[in-house]
């Protein structure tokens, strides 16, 4: 049986070692991180999946048959002024919006308690004892972000608005400064959630501490790793997306073989939820991916900056830690 042995959190680490060590602290915890994610999270995400499933599923039937409200537009305008369809939407947004902080705050506590006690025997109880105050914490931080989002986002369009004036032609330069801006922001307060967690920070304390990390010459290298595990987390769920695809691929090609309208049955918009489902559910099980690169990248920005890890070796050298525990000889 392989020995165990924790990851040493507080230490540099260069692009691919972050990397590595992301993929190894998954396999080490694959199975406790998970079951925390399913107990804590999952009932919210199972619902929100299923929500959107389904929502997905309307959508696309009544998208395949919008040709039978071409003679009868209002038709088309009732279905999307019906109160099923923004109560079905409303709810499918108020449980995505749950199970993504729930998500968020279970990895991020487990993280913590890994580090603390160095080992992966880690019960369900003591994430969910953590996460029940972080939980607040985290949906206050979400909503100030949707509200800072807000604000960016109209003080991003005044240069486009600006060279829009001078010239039509200024306005591809006007919206690469306002995309940049965005993707720069974000990417800057990627920190943010872990380092509440971590330091016991308040909201804007941690925007400012995330943004002085991050922008300490490392801004492209905390792109770059979110960006490559987004990547792989996106690739690795839309696995489950690829058999609705078939059946839709399958349809399509025999209702154009018989010459007739393509037909979204009862079956197929069953599947469509299942696969909808599926797809969603994993997508936020695999959000451990880019959320443990950043936890990674956070210790890594602090041990350049700050080097904490290397101050507590320091500290502990020359220190002796007799075994007090030291088995009685027998002869």
């Amino acid at each position: 049986m392989e020995e165990f042995k924790a990851i040493e959190f507080q230490r540099a680490r260069d692009f691919s070692k972050k990397l590595n060590a992301t993929f190894e602290f998954l396999r080490q915890n694959v199975k406790p991180l998970g079951k925390s994610i399913l107990f804590i999270a999952g009932p919210a995400v199972f619902v929100g999946s299923l929500l959107i499933g389904s929502f997905m599923g309307e959508f696309i039937t009544v998208s395949q048959t919008m040709q039978n409200y071409s003679g009868n537009p209002e038709a088309l305008g009732d279905y999307f002024l019906s109160t099923s369809f923004w109560l079905q939407l409303v709810l499918m947004f108020v449980f995505l919006f749950i199970s993504f902080i729930a998500t968020i705050a279970t990895i991020n506590n487990y993280l913590i308690i890994y580090d603390e006690r160095k080992t992966n025997k880690i019960e369900v109880q003591e994430v969910w004892d953590r996460v029940r105050t972080t939980f607040w914490t985290y949906l206050g931080s979400t909503l100030l972000f949707f509200l800072l989002l807000i604000v960016a986002y109209v003080v991003l369009l005044i240069p486009v608005f600006v060279l829009g004036a001078i010239s039509g032609f200024l306005i591809f330069f006007g919206v690469i400064i306002f995309v940049s801006g965005l993707i720069y922001l974000i990417f800057s307060a990627s920190l943010t959630y872990f380092i509440q967690s971590y330091e016991k920070k308040n909201f804007i304390e941690a925007v400012i501490r995330s943004f002085r990390l991050v922008n300490n010459g490392k801004w492209w290298s905390t792109f770059g790793l979110i960006l490559i595990l987004q990547l792989i987390m996106g690739v690795s769920s839309y696995v489950f997306l690829i058999p609705y695809y078939v059946i839709i691929f399958t349809s399509s090609f025999h209702s154009i073989s018989t010459g007739g309208p393509m037909e979204f049955s009862d079956s197929m918009k069953l599947w469509a939820m299942v696969f909808f489902t599926l797809y969603y559910m994993a997508q936020m099980l695999l959000y451990a991916l880019p959320n443990i690169g950043i936890a990674f990248q956070y210790f890594n920005l602090v041990e350049l900056k700050e080097a904490r890890g290397l101050m507590s070796q320091i500290e502990n050298l020359g220190q002796s830690h007799p075994n007090t525990n030291r088995p009685e000889e027998h002869f």
